[in-house]
């Protein structure tokens, strides 16, 4: 009896030891070894990360940059941050990549692109109508400091007299072969990509005006010609394309992107007169937005210009109405169909518009979600920029352009106006408390 008493006792007392070990100590398979960080790093953490591919957002989050380079992103919690790196608090905010404005004007200033576009959380500008003195290489440190980067197009390809109609802005050609030689002589100049004009017009409003006087415009085979050129040199060709007359040369010579909207005639728009927000558009002109999506080509609908230019025109409340129907309803079909959009707002020397929060409010409205307007605003406006392989996303290998809002963008988008960090090529430019 004792000797099986004696057992009970030691079985017991093993049992209650095994029981200690498994609940002190990791299972193997439980345990997991940080990933380490170089002590030379540079790490942004304590706060969610968006990285700009549409991707999920990553609470806890960490960004490690080492010299001008991201090198890791993910959670915090599977790191180990060495004591010797450097670290920059989010404290509970958002960190972003820098937010690019994929379509600006008369930005060559380092100045202006220091004051107005990076200490505002902008990191890149895309500058689509340089003149030739200035296309010059405009590194982000200049003599007056950290400044935005600058991508440019040079001036406008089109036929003589034809818009911008502005010889410092406008490279005038008679035919293909002269559109070829413009299209090498921009590049070899530092083009980042080239853009053209289709514009039979300047004036475009959702009512009936008087008649109009055409201009000149390049043909099919002057436009095949430029696309060709380009994309042999790797740039895309952006079209300046403000109303539908002219969308199928387009379409038909295989451009990269559409700036502004290729508004529709007023025969194909059905405006509402109830208040509602959007019109109704014919099967004739739905079908060239589907083309437009079918062909991958990325729309830059500078909604908030067209429309705070239009509404300039409008001496009643119904007439703004209009305005805002005209622009917003294409757009909006375009979206609803799959068709990829672009942050650019066209912003000049008349109004600068720093964080380009007025742009991301028109696209909030076509029904967009504050997280694609985010990737509207990194990884398709370096897209577009021809950008997409170095900028546009957090990433490894990216360079190191990021920013850190205080709040969440996707509760208010009004949050990426409230900057506490920006950061370009691995460099710190702003950092407030």
């Amino acid at each position: 009896m004792r000797q099986v008493v004696t057992r009970g006792i030691v079985l017991l007392f093993v049992l209650v030891a095994c029981h200690t070990q498994s609940a002190s100590s990791p299972t193997p398979r439980a345990a997991r070894a940080l990933r380490p960080i170089s002590t030379e790093a540079l790490v942004v953490t304590h706060g969610t990360v968006i990285d700009g591919t549409g991707a999920p957002p990553i609470p806890e989050g960490i960004v490690v940059i080492e010299g001008n380079k991201i090198v890791a992103v993910g959670s915090a919690a599977d790191y180990a941050i060495p004591p010797e790196a450097r670290v920059l608090d989010a404290r509970g905010g958002t960190i972003l990549p820098g937010i690019i404005n994929s379509h600006v004007h008369e930005s060559t200033s380092p100045l202006v692109r220091q004051f107005y576009f990076l200490k505002r959380g902008v990191t890149s500008v895309c500058d689509l109508g340089t003149a030739l003195t200035s296309m010059k290489r405009a590194p982000v440190r200049s003599e007056y400091g950290l400044a935005a980067r600058v991508f440019f197009s040079g001036p406008i390809i089109n036929k003589p007299l034809g818009y911008p109609g502005t010889e410092e802005f406008l490279y005038a050609v008679e035919n293909a072969d002269e559109a070829r030689r413009a299209v090498t002589d921009l590049v070899q100049r530092g083009a980042s990509m080239i853009k053209i004009a289709l514009e039979p017009w300047n004036w475009k409003l959702p009512w009936r005006t008087a008649a109009r006087e055409t201009i000149p415009n390049l043909t099919l085979d002057e436009v095949r010609a430029i696309v060709e050129q380009a994309h042999a040199y790797g740039k895309l060709v952006r079209v300046h394309l403000g109303t539908v007359e002219m969308l199928d040369v387009a379409l038909e010579a295989g451009v990269d992107s559409i700036e502004h909207v290729p508004l529709p005639r007023l025969e194909e728009i059905e405006f509402s007169t109830d208040g509602r927000a959007f019109a109704k558009l014919s099967p004739a002109y739905e079908a060239q937005l589907a083309r437009i999506v079918q062909q991958n080509i990325v729309m830059v609908p500078t909604l908030d210009k067209i429309i705070t230019w239009c509404e300039g025109y409008a001496v009643t409340e119904a007439r703004k109405r209009l305005c805002r129907q005209y622009a917003l309803t294409p757009v909006r079909r375009f979206y609803q169909m799959g068709g990829i959009i672009a942050l650019g707002d066209d912003s000049g020397y008349e109004a600068r518009t720093w964080m380009p929060l007025a742009e991301m409010r028109r696209l909030l409205t076509i029904g967009m979600t504050p997280l694609e307007v985010i990737r509207a605003s990194t990884q398709t406006a370096a897209r577009v920029c021809g950008q997409g392989d170095t900028l546009g996303t957090l990433e490894p290998g990216k360079l190191a352009d990021v920013i850190v809002v205080k709040g969440n963008p996707l509760n208010d988008i009004e949050a990426l106006s409230w900057i506490s960090i920006v950061i370009i090529d691995g460099e710190v430019a702003v950092q407030t408390r």
